[in-house]
């Protein structure tokens, strides 16, 4: 039940995240380097 409620919240903050990166049209760097509106 903790792992599920983990994951929920992990979840919700990377839509969030994606949200906004795409409301601004804006971009972060990926593990490599390189920019990117979709982190995983």
């Amino acid at each position: 039940m903790v792992m599920g409620l983990c994951l929920l919240v992990y979840s919700l903050g990377q839509r969030v995240l994606r949200q906004s990166l795409k409301r601004g049209s804006q971009t972060i760097q990926n593990q490599l380097g390189k920019p990117t509106a979709t982190p995983t």
